[in-house]
């Protein structure tokens, strides 16, 4: 009796372990376990951060903004009033165009004002190249290449715009010298000069701009010198170059370099902004990276009230949304072996029927980053330290800038564009037995209002930047 009971609880002990063996596999109804709270899907949590990005309590920051605050505060301002108007009363009547010159003494009243007839011609001194000009208010003297590259240049000007024109046109520093017989280092210093020189004068001279519609995109740029991590390692240097555009105007409204990060997103969206007109918001289109969505949630938001949803507790922070008028589309593009297979549109701020009716007046007529993307093959092909497999790679940033400040300005005043052509009223006959001229030519400052004229290379190097933004026969 007892060996039977003994054997029974056995028998017992092994089927409730085997039990318990396959409980995973039989589910959970089988035994009774204690209630445990069940984990929160990944897919909520990341709702949840999309809404915290969506509509943050503190405006996203930019600095870019903040370095524009500083230095607003240690810019001086021009003075109120300009002096009065200089008109020629006695002599033969001046046929030299001095209007864009200004004298450049700091003592003088008339010192940065352009256009009050202070300014006449004087000869060329010595039987030299430049002309010599004179201030008639305060009768001093200065050359009509100050504040130029050209001033106190021994080589000849054709040489050296030349020279700038080759490295504008694609041909690295080395090639330039060789065909030009000048060494290297003289390439680089007017290279240097001429960019800092042409960064001033597209500031100056593009301005309250009213676009339509803007598009951004980012170009992988490869540099000739290695950088250092923090190990001390040497790594291949990389760098992104992120570029906007005005597809109306094919205007390059700006660039960034660096890494591909939140802050160069916001540099390139606050340079962009700063040449619009006082409430212009164009449309924006980009690929998929979301950096785009934060810079213009930066620039284009204003701050909104929430609800009290609750009669106790703290009252609700504001938020920061973007303004009604933004309206901002990505083209996301799905690529399979590096190649495209599908292409698909994703509204980011505003409404695909006002984006579709936007379009309807504008280039492009559907969402598309075909013309930025243009812009990248150009920028290839005028920009030496870009080009695919070549061995003119810049050594590090600053010189890559230069080159693209060089570019940006060629390709914008300097090179007409063949899309931006228009019929001439009346074909102009041309001399000998040619076909007349049937096109008007233009490039995208033609066509954006910043200048009236195909501006010739040597034109924006010789032009005299005033210390503050006046109207100019340049811009005219």
């Amino acid at each position: 009796m007892f060996n039977h009971l003994l054997l029974t609880i056995v028998i017992g002990i092994m089927f409730i372990g085997q039990l318990n063996a396959l409980v995973p596999f039989l589910g959970r109804g089988w035994l009774k376990r204690k209630k445990t709270t069940r984990p929160v899907p990944k897919q909520k949590q990341v709702n949840k951060k999309q809404k915290q990005v969506a509509t943050p309590t503190k405006r996203p920051p930019c600095p870019a903004c903040q370095a524009e605050q500083e230095t607003q505060e240690d810019e001086k301002s021009p003075p109120s009033e300009p002096p009065p108007n200089i008109k020629q009363s006695k002599g033969r009547p001046r046929s030299v165009d001095t209007s864009s010159h200004f004298c450049p003494r700091e003592e003088c009243v008339y010192n940065g004002w352009i256009g009050l007839g202070n300014i006449r011609a004087n000869g060329y001194p010595n039987g030299g190249r430049w002309r010599q000009l004179q201030c008639t208010a305060c009768g001093g003297y200065f050359m009509e290449t100050t504040h130029t590259i050209f001033y106190g240049k021994k080589t000849a000007a054709e040489t050296i715009w030349q020279a700038l024109k080759a490295l504008a046109e694609g041909l690295d520093i080395r090639a330039t010298a060789r065909v030009f017989a000048v060494d290297p280092n003289t390439i680089e210093t007017w290279l240097k000069q001429a960019a800092e020189h042409m960064e001033a004068v597209s500031a100056f001279l593009i301005h309250d701009l009213e676009l339509t519609q803007v598009q951004v995109d980012e170009l992988w740029a490869l540099l000739g010198r290695r950088d250092h991590n923090e190990g001390g390692e040497k790594q291949r240097g990389k760098r992104w170059v992120w570029a906007g555009i005005d597809p109306e105007s094919k205007l390059m409204l700006g660039y960034v370099i660096g890494d591909r990060s939140q802050a160069c997103a916001q540099w390139l969206i606050h340079a962009i902004v700063t040449l619009l007109a006082p409430g212009c918001i164009p449309v924006f289109f980009s690929d998929g990276w979301s950096a785009y969505g934060t810079a213009l949630l930066t620039h284009f938001g204003h701050w909104v009230k929430t609800p009290r949803r609750h009669k106790r507790g703290a009252t609700p922070k504001p938020r920061w949304l973007p303004l009604p008028e933004l309206q901002y589309a990505q083209v996301v593009k799905k690529r399979e072996k590096g190649r495209v297979v599908s292409v698909s549109h994703k509204v980011i701020y505003g409404s695909m029927e006002v984006i579709k009716s936007m379009l309807e007046s504008s280039v492009g007529k559907v969402i598309n980053t075909a013309f930025i993307e243009r812009l990248n093959l150009t920028l290839r092909q005028h920009v030496p330290a870009l080009g695919r497999k070549t061995v003119g790679l810049a050594k590090g940033e600053p010189g890559l800038s230069r080159q693209l400040t060089l570019a940006q300005a060629y390709y914008n005043f300097c090179l007409p564009h063949l899309g931006l052509r228009i019929p001439l009223p009346e074909p102009i006959p041309t001399k000998g037995c040619g076909s007349p001229k049937v096109w008007q030519y233009r490039t995208p400052a033609m066509t954006a209002g910043v200048t009236n004229h195909i501006c010739p290379l040597e034109e924006l190097l010789l032009f005299r930047l005033p210390p503050w933004r006046q109207p100019v026969a340049v811009a005219a």
